[in-house]
């Protein structure tokens, strides 16, 4: 027999669980009822405890510059478990012409650096007289930053970021959806230069750390253990609202009722249902509801990822691996986007005397990395590994996790995508979206995301 709750969730990762806590917490009497495709929880979030390494399927962290996020954690009784990633997290490599060169973090040491020629760095120092753009339309990162800082700086500098973060293009990505606070600093100040001056007075002024062009300042954090602590808390707390091993595959509304249909046959009802799934699984359910919302919540890319864990005796490794990792420009023709030295930034991810390496490999301009096998992309990732940083022989660990549609892509018309979607959503009402595919990837914007929802739903 069909139940009938006032709140239907359709996902179980960061977001429909922190969702989730939230209603619990804000209308304890309202029947909720999350619902799970698959038989675990935390989507791309997951953490495998293999012989003394702990290994991040996806995401291994978030910063800890969100207070909601933090509070989040209180709620869940996990703030004595956090982890703060140590002082090697502030230093990190790009490759250029074969050679790992440190990323500069003051005016200083970028005039010093080698990272970009001189020519290159004097127009880096020129982002002060650039005039400031006034056509408002959608521009893409790598536009923004090679008009603002030269087209060196673009290649070498912000499109390995934008691929380590979004596994993007800079060429493809709207700048106003992913790095709206670049944008506000031209319009606001005329440069990011002046901007980054006048924020930081004012973080002094105020006591605290000011931040760069991509967002306020914060921590890597993670997890004793791993970041699928939090996922293992919420299922612990709230196992009685949570259904696992069940798909909904489409959703349909009669007056005032939503009704859900699920791939075991079986069908259940809400007053209001919340899609926390990924854009593309979420067409596939709306099509009864809304042509147009269906088609706008497919026309969202996704880009694939493939992780590759590798834990070595620390003696075969011939470079000093005292840093974060490193992330590679296009140019450098690589077949890896680079590699986060888990071991060297956390505790406990890799027993004494081992080392772990995470190397992701694919991102939105290598689509064909979801086409090979796992001893491929190992293959990838060791031979690359071995020529930048000088690991020799055998690993005696590896793990790969293959996410074929893993982050969204927030490309160039992604807010128009959004407007024909919350236009959608309002006349259908009682319909709620959140997740990483709207407005930001990290985990501290999916719980943003929820927290807001909730708010609306109370």
């Amino acid at each position: 027999m069909a139940s009938r709750y006032d709140v239907a969730i359709i996902g179980g990762g960061i977001s429909g669980l922190a969702l989730l806590h939230y209603l619990r917490r804000l209308k304890p009497d309202a029947s909720v009822r999350l619902f799970e495709a698959e038989t675990r929880l935390g989507g791309t979030i997951g953490t495998d405890n293999v012989d003394g390494y702990s290994l991040d399927w996806g995401p291994n962290g978030f910063l800890d510059r969100e207070p909601l996020t933090l509070q989040l954690c209180d709620e869940l009784g996990l703030r004595d478990r956090l982890e703060r990633a140590n002082d090697n997290v502030s230093k990190r490599f790009i490759l250029r012409g074969g050679r790992l060169r440190e990323v500069p973090m003051s005016p200083v040491s970028f005039m010093m650096s080698d990272i970009l020629s001189l020519s290159g760095r004097l127009r880096v120092l020129m982002e002060p007289f650039v005039k400031r753009s006034v056509n408002g339309a959608d521009e893409s990162i790598y536009d923004f930053v090679t008009r603002r800082i030269g087209r060196e700086a673009a290649d070498y500098l912000v499109q390995p970021m934008v691929s380590g973060v979004y596994g993007g293009l800079a060429n493809r990505l709207s700048l106003a959806s992913c790095f709206p606070i670049m944008r506000e600093m031209e319009t606001e100040y005329g440069s990011l230069f002046k901007a980054m001056i006048a924020k930081a007075r004012k973080a002094r002024r105020e006591g605290r750390k000011s931040g760069g062009p991509s967002g306020p300042a914060g921590h890597l954090t993670s997890f004793k253990g791993g970041l699928y602590a939090v996922i293992d808390r919420f299922a612990e707390l709230y196992g009685d609202w949570i259904t696992t091993g069940r798909a909904a595959t489409e959703l349909t509304r009669d007056n005032d009722e939503f009704h859900l249909r699920f791939a075991d046959g079986g069908r259940e009802s809400a007053k209001a249902v919340v899609l926390a799934v990924p854009a593309f699984n979420a067409a596939q359910m709306v099509g009864g509801l809304s042509n147009e919302l269906q088609k706008a919540m497919a026309s969202i890319p996704y880009a694939p990822i493939s992780v590759v864990c590798l834990g070595y005796d620390s003696r075969a490794v011939a470079n000093s691996l005292d840093g974060f990792g490193f992330l590679i420009p296009q140019k450098e023709n690589r077949r890896i986007l680079g590699s986060i030295w888990t071991s060297s930034i956390f505790a406990d991810r890799a027993p004494d005397g081992r080392v772990q390496f995470r190397v992701m490999l694919g991102g939105d301009g290598n689509h064909e990395v979801a086409t090979l096998s796992d001893d491929e992309l190992v293959r990838s990732a060791r031979e690359d590994l071995g020529s930048i940083i000088g690991v020799a022989g055998e690993p005696e660990l590896v793990r790969v996790y293959n996410w074929q549609q893993g982050i969204p892509q927030y490309r160039l018309g992604h807010e128009r995508v959004l407007e024909r979607i919350e236009a959608e959503l309002a006349s259908i009402g009682n319909l709620y979206i959140t997740g990483n595919a709207y407005r930001g990837i990290g985990l501290n914007d999916c719980v943003k995301q929820s927290h807001r929802v909730a708010r609306q739903l109370v």
